[in-house]
């Protein structure tokens, strides 16, 4: 049986996030295929409310990739911003420190569930995309609301339960591969409001639309063996499962629907 309960697990997170290459397996199947080719990582940059000389938190940076193009181009160079970006995982904080050397960032590594810093440090607080791996996330939630400035703004990206995800259970409902019905991903975009209501005064929700379009079904099958949410999948299913994806294609292509989007939250 797959095991999908387990989107929360420390163990797990820890080991698929131990190095970059199921991230960079993930990110590639997106840039590769995505309808929208604006990127949800620039479309989220875009909505930051960036100014001069405020302090920026990230929580569970990964690669740091968020930042990359910024940099590059010396976008935020005037700011002067006190940045600093961080990850649960030492691999990940490895790699931040070796990408970031010398380019003024301050690299961490932490836990959402114990922030290790003084209430009111930061204007300005990402959480990208990781927020449903974790377990307590109401404790996750009043931590980064006692970080935060009194005026400060909270941004955190997440998927929806109507995107790939229940695509891909569909697919495996119609196939009979078993697999654990019981999913505990703790934020998504349809409880992501309610959970962020209890510590937040306002909250609102911004959606990016998007889908894949795929005509090299391998290339989703290698996303999929490399979803925490799904490890234990048998590789004895890889035929199956490229043999159903192939027939969904419509004129050649595999239309899998995309759920993302974001909450900006404020405590005033």
């Amino acid at each position: 049986m797959i095991n999908i309960d387990n989107m929360s697990s420390k163990t797990v997170i820890k080991e698929q996030y131990k190095n970059t290459n199921n991230l960079k397996l993930r990110k590639s199947l997106h840039e590769k295929y995505s309808v929208n080719k604006m990127g949800f990582q620039k479309w989220m940059f875009e909505q930051y409310p960036f100014r001069t000389k405020i302090k920026v938190l990230e929580l569970g940076s990964g690669r740091g990739e968020l930042w990359n193009y910024y940099f590059e181009n010396k976008i935020l160079q005037d700011y002067e911003m006190d940045i600093t970006l961080s990850d649960f995982s030492d691999g990940m904080v490895d790699y931040l420190q070796h990408s970031y050397l010398d380019k003024g960032v301050s690299i961490k590594k932490i836990d959402i569930l114990e922030i290790p810093f003084e209430k009111e440090t930061f204007d300005l607080i990402i959480a990208n995309s990781m927020l449903y791996h974790v377990k307590d996330i109401d404790l996750a939630l009043s931590e980064v609301k006692r970080v935060l400035k009194k005026d400060g703004l909270f941004y955190c990206s997440t998927l929806g339960m109507n995107g790939m995800t229940q695509y891909l259970y569909h697919a495996l409902d119609e196939l009979g591969i078993p697999y654990n019905h019981e999913s505990d991903i703790s934020f998504t975009l349809q409880n992501g409001m309610q959970l962020l209501k209890k510590q937040f005064y306002k909250v609102e929700r911004c959606d990016y639309k998007d889908a894949l379009e795929i005509d090299k079904v391998e290339d989703y099958l290698e996303y999929i063996y490399s979803m925490a949410s799904l490890q234990g999948l048998d590789r004895k299913n890889y035929d199956i499962l490229l043999n159903y994806f192939n027939s969904k294609k419509v004129n050649g292509y595999l239309h899998v629907p995309k759920e993302y989007g974001m909450f900006v939250a404020s405590k005033e």
